[in-house]
């Protein structure tokens, strides 16, 4: 799996802290690139992420696909809350989480939680 794009996501999250940050992951010319969005989410932004939807439409426009999305636990806890798996399976799209305070990532693929 490339990983490229990892140290962007990482970076991105660091701004963030407090706050949980978000992007997509978008492949241009064979190359996967982390694209950072807005969180507009109304709740507590440390627990909760919504990506802007006009951040969305942008990537959406400038890249050959949408491969994933990408968002952080300031906490530094990598473990997929049950809203983050139901918006994985609900999209068919790959989650990453990554954290402000280490190197560390997790993944999900859609296919791997139960309906």
């Amino acid at each position: 799996m490339n990983y490229l794009w990892k140290q962007d996501a990482i970076e991105h999250a660091k701004q963030c802290d407090p706050e949980e940050s978000c992007g997509i992951i978008g492949i241009k010319n064979n190359i996967k690139k982390y694209y950072p969005c807005k969180n507009i989410s109304n709740e507590f932004k440390a627990e909760s992420f919504v990506i802007n939807p006009l951040d969305w439409a942008d990537v959406e426009d400038s890249v050959d696909e949408i491969v994933g999305i990408v968002h952080s636990h300031p906490q530094d806890i990598l473990e997929f809350s049950e809203s983050d798996k139901y918006s994985c399976k609900a999209i068919d799209l790959t989650f990453y989480l990554v954290s402000p305070k280490s190197d560390k990532i997790a993944v999900i693929q859609p296919d791997e939680i139960d309906a």
